[in-house]
């Protein structure tokens, strides 16, 4: 069993991906477009042997204090398994993982994982801290839309009659000829919520996403008397479609019954013969409330905490603590602790790698904020 690390361009990054079930937030063209706006190197960490391989989506960042420190590259980049392999063999693999970042100097080790797809997490508690956030929300296809729609609240129902009657059409624009206006709409939605800078995306940004991510990314919108009322950007990865970004122009923010939208999007992964229509966490009381009249199937996300170097990690944490003039939080709170922000250890201010609700809802919630 061996590891090592392959860059964005290498070729068998795409042809790893093809032997396990995989999102989105496991394309190197996908990573590629947040490295791009965000900053940072994504790499693909593969442990493997005649057996099998595990597959891991990291990013691997200097901290000031000099020391390394590594984390899933997104939100859902979680560690994979191809199939066959025995939980023996899956917890070698992690060992080898650890192993390996530690000859390179890496410090911690936070990982993401994915609600809908298979990561032995249980065999990641012998190594460090797991984490729950909390439910997420998710609509099992393969069924009929009425079948779906009956599970819904009687509110839900009502508000997809009224956008029915009302003659919105919401739908896919192929050829992308909405973008620059959905941009301008998205700008002013995350100037209106106050998004920080991490989700202020570019027009560059959706460019990189229409041109790399081809037949896995659309974009969304509802046109109402010549004007771009409201947008999305909706991926669709191994079975699993999802919104990305949402953007409302604010003078239909109260006009527009917001569950028409995902009915429709509802309605197009069914025609695609989706498994899953997934729509995440929720920020807050009032989106939960929303999210779970749409489903009961309701995945909880997880995250760990890996110590990989001690040593050097109690010496980073301790040298924040003087820094901060306090001490370091709870691992389940920021991770690792020495990475919040606010607080410069003689360099350039820390750059964060998780808070308690890193989980918590997608950009697009932003839209109906």
């Amino acid at each position: 069993m061996h590891a090592n690390l392959l860059d964005i361009g290498d070729e068998r990054w795409d042809a790893l991906l093809a032997t396990v079930q995989h999102d989105v937030d496991h394309l190197p063209a996908y990573l590629a477009a947040h490295d791009a706006f965000r900053g940072g190197v994504s790499q693909l960490a593969v442990v493997e042997d005649d057996v099998g391989a595990l597959l891991v989506p990291l990013r691997i960042q200097h901290s000031d204090g000099g020391s390394l420190d590594a984390a899933s590259s997104e939100v859902r980049s979680a560690p994979l398994f191809t199939g066959g392999t025995s939980v023996e063999w899956r917890r070698e693999a992690i060992r080898e993982l650890l192993m390996f970042l530690r000859r390179r100097d890496v410090a911690s080790l936070f990982l993401r994982f994915h609600p809908l797809l298979e990561s032995s997490v249980p065999e990641f508690y012998r190594y460090g801290a797991v984490v729950k956030h909390g439910p997420t929300f998710n609509i099992k296809l393969g069924r009929s839309l009425d079948d779906i729609r009956a599970g819904m609240s009687k509110s839900h129902r009502r508000g997809i009659r009224k956008f029915q009657a009302a003659g919105y059409e919401y739908a896919p624009d192929p050829d992308w000829e909405w973008l620059a206006d959905f941009h301008t709409i998205y700008a002013q939605t995350m100037e209106r919520v106050g998004a920080s800078d991490d989700f202020r995306f570019t027009l560059d940004y959706f460019e990189r996403l229409r041109d790399t991510l081809r037949e896995h990314v659309s974009l969304w919108m509802l046109e109402v008397d010549g004007v771009l009322a409201m947008g999305s950007i909706v991926t669709e990865c191994g079975g699993t479609v999802q919104g990305l970004c949402g953007a409302m122009n604010h003078e239909f923010h109260k006009e527009i019954p917001h569950i028409g939208t995902y009915d429709a999007e509802v309605q197009w992964a069914l025609s695609r013969r989706a498994q899953n229509y997934f729509f995440d966490g929720a920020a807050y009381e009032s989106l939960r409330r929303f999210k779970a009249g749409m489903t009961e199937h309701r995945p909880v996300a997880v995250s760990a905490r890996i110590v990989i170097d001690p040593v050097e990690f109690g010496r980073q944490c301790a040298s924040w603590e003087r820094a901060a003039g306090r001490s370091v939080s709870h691992a389940d709170e920021f991770f690792p602790p020495y990475r919040q922000p606010g607080v410069s250890l003689g360099g350039e201010s820390h750059v964060p790698e998780c808070s308690a609700d890193d989980h918590s809802a997608t950009i697009r919630d932003l839209a109906g904020s």
